[in-house]
């Protein structure tokens, strides 16, 4: 079931900035919404997970997502990115994994290290656009997006999108979640938001392959709404 929007509320919602982002999560607005592995990475993990990989996956913007962990006990290294320190913090301490903090070279921003030797997970807390192969120590064999591109506002997404592109190997795989929504206006009903697909394809297409796996829908953390949510496989061409 897609979440029903007005303009204005998909206006403010693609205008957010890290502030708002901080006192989100700040006021507990955003904590618990990812506090259990999401079912598509589990039934399409072969997707990501591969035996003749070295399986260095980024999950980008991720909160204080459990996917992490998850991907971790898989045998992955894990690499996070996200702005927002508290959120961080919360996704060690919620789940009782030993971290250090580092401070990142030649960038504002900290590297959070799990310190637990089974468990390879760094969450860089710092600007996404800043990431780099350098920074990493190396380039990713895949992807998990889940609500990452849904965070990305509109005349963001070009750019988030050529960004990803430069931390990947050659042979990486993608697999984006994103979150649907309905624009439901009767003031404008020829608006020029796009469709939670066609963002999709209008951000990855003339870059990237994708192709639509699965539509999914579940409850929501609470039990008060269901949640629609669209699965791509994206795979950039050389």
């Amino acid at each position: 079931m897609a979440y029903k929007m007005t303009i204005e509320e998909f206006n403010e919602y693609d205008n957010y900035n890290v502030q708002d982002w901080e006192h989100m999560w700040n006021d507990n607005q955003l904590g618990g919404m990812t506090s259990k592995f999401h079912p598509l990475l589990i039934k399409y993990q072969d997707m990501l997970i591969q035996s003749n990989h070295s399986n260095r996956i980024f999950v980008p913007l991720c909160g204080d997502s459990m996917d992490l962990l998850w991907l971790a006990r898989k045998g992955c290294s894990v690499v996070g990115s996200e702005i927002v320190a508290f959120a961080c913090k919360s996704f060690f301490t919620e789940n009782h994994v030993p971290y250090e903090i580092k401070p990142l070279d030649g960038i504002d921003g900290n590297v959070y290290c799990s310190t637990d030797d089974k468990l390879d997970i760094r969450i860089f807390q710092c600007d996404h656009y800043k990431l780099s192969p350098q920074l990493i120590g190396y380039k990713f064999d895949s992807v998990w997006d889940r609500g990452a591109f849904n965070s990305v506002s509109l005349k963001q997404r070009a750019s988030y999108v050529q960004h990803i592109r430069t931390l990947l190997s050659s042979s990486a795989v993608m697999l984006v979640a994103v979150t649907m929504y309905e624009i439901a206006s009767e003031d404008d009903p020829n608006h020029n938001i796009p469709t939670t697909e066609g963002g999709v394809y209008l951000a990855y297409e003339p870059l990237a392959e994708v192709q639509k796996i699965e539509s999914f829908t579940e409850k929501s953390e609470d039990h008060e709404m269901e949640v629609g949510e669209i699965l791509f496989n994206i795979k950039f061409k050389n």
